[in-house]
């Protein structure tokens, strides 16, 4: 990588911002079914990660749990 470059790409490492972990996600997104509160934001980041049914549901969300998001997934 020629100096330009390189240091382009660490001017942008420097301001780290939230970093989103798919885990940590989908943790809140389990929370969030479990007190029947879907917000906008939670709705927002199952559209942008593209979580699906089964990652729920393996991560413990209940059947009758899923039907909340079922709009939003599908």
């Amino acid at each position: 990588m020629g100096k330009s470059k390189k240091r382009i790409f660490n001017k942008n490492v420097s301001s780290k911002g939230t970093i989103l972990k798919r885990k940590d996600i989908v943790n809140q997104i389990l929370s969030d079914i479990k007190t029947s509160s879907l917000s906008e934001e939670s709705k927002r980041l199952i559209c942008l990660f593209g979580i699906t049914v089964e990652e729920l549901s393996e991560a413990g969300a209940e059947f009758e749990d899923l039907s909340v998001v079922k709009s939003v997934i599908i």
